[in-house]
């Protein structure tokens, strides 16, 4: 979310505007609907980016585990 702040001279105070989405996200820990998301993101020191923690995609590609393989080797 975000907001608009500005400084009021007359108040001596702050004006905060309406807040607005930046973007939707779903931050997961272990598959599980974050209760507490301000653990599991951090933003990049020029402000710039966040960094979020979210779930790989599925590449599709399965990786192959070959067990005792220096066996092979001997034939």
């Amino acid at each position: 979310m975000a907001a608009p702040v500005r400084s009021d001279p007359a108040s001596a105070g702050l004006e905060v505007g309406a807040p607005t989405a930046l973007f939707q996200t779903r931050l997961l820990i272990q598959g599980v609907a974050a209760p507490d998301p301000r653990q599991h993101y951090d933003v990049t020191a020029d402000g710039q980016r966040f960094l979020l923690n979210l779930p790989a995609e599925e590449s599709g590609s399965p990786i192959t585990v070959i067990l005792n393989w220096t066996a092979g080797l001997k034939r």
